[in-house]
């Protein structure tokens, strides 16, 4: 199946197709601030979300982050959670918190969707660690495998 990956920074090889790796789902928004001000002029702000769309948590970015299309079995892809509707409202929610923690304003903004992608972030799986695509951490197994045994006996 072709799905939208966020492209990766850290890389075990250049061929992907050699390695073990799972796609953990994520909805990406562009969004605009619009506030009006009574003194000081009015504010825009670009704001950019990334929704977590397994466990539902939004984090700030700094841009859009670039993508790649590839081509993979369906086994290494994890389940969307989160829909678009409910992504996008707690996109706008987290840029509106972040706004209003910088501009002293009467009214909400206005906000705009720039730009949405749902796409996929590569962990990387070798024989002893998982490791995160974009910050190069790595967790090892075991630590997951003691946790997943303990949450099985609660």
């Amino acid at each position: 199946m072709k799905v939208k990956v966020i492209k990766p920074i850290f890389k075990l090889s250049n061929n992907f197709n050699d390695k073990k790796f799972i796609l953990y789902p994520y909805w990406i928004f562009h969004l605009k601030l619009f506030y009006k001000r009574i003194v000081g002029g009015d504010k825009v702000f670009d704001y950019f979300a990334y929704i977590d769309a397994y466990r539902f948590g939004a984090e700030r970015g700094v841009k859009f982050l670039e993508l790649e299309e590839w081509d993979v079995p369906e086994n290494v892809v994890m389940e969307y959670l989160v829909n678009e509707e409910e992504a996008e409202r707690k996109a706008i929610e987290s840029a509106i918190i972040w706004g209003n923690s910088r501009v002293i304003s009467w009214w909400l903004p206005r906000v705009e969707v720039i730009r949405k992608e749902k796409a996929y972030k590569v962990f990387w799986i070798s024989d002893d660690f998982i490791i995160d695509s974009l910050t190069g951490e790595k967790v090892p197994l075991k630590e997951l495998r003691k946790s997943y045994k303990g949450s099985n006996n609660k």
